[in-house]
C-alpha cells in the first residue's frame, strides 16, 4: 500500500512539472533603456505601463485590459512586470 501511495505521489509530482513545462515559455521582452513613453507593447502582444519610485529603476507593469492603447487582453504568457 505504501509503495502504491509513493508511486502515485511521484506520478502526480512529475505530472505537475511536465504540465508547467508545456506552457509557452515566458520570453522577457524588456524595452530599450531609451524607451521613455508611458506604455510599451512587447513583440508578443503584452502591454505594459511605465512606473518608477524615487531613487529606483524603471519597472514596467502588465496592463490586464489595455483597450485604451489598442492592445489585447493579457494572457498567461505575459510576465507581470519587466525591469527597465
Amino acid at each position: 500500500m505504501k509503495l502504491i501511495f509513493a508511486l502515485t505521489a511521484a506520478t502526480l509530482t512529475f505530472g505537475a512539472v511536465t504540465a508547467d513545462a508545456q506552457v509557452a515559455p515566458r520570453t522577457l521582452m524588456t524595452p530599450a533603456v531609451a524607451q521613455t513613453g508611458q506604455w510599451y507593447i512587447a513583440p508578443n502582444g503584452c502591454s505594459y505601463t511605465r512606473t518608477q519610485a524615487p531613487g529606483q529603476s524603471v519597472i514596467w507593469m502588465l496592463i490586464q485590459n489595455p483597450h485604451h492603447i489598442g492592445g489585447r487582453n493579457a494572457t498567461a504568457v505575459c510576465p507581470r512586470m519587466l525591469q527597465g
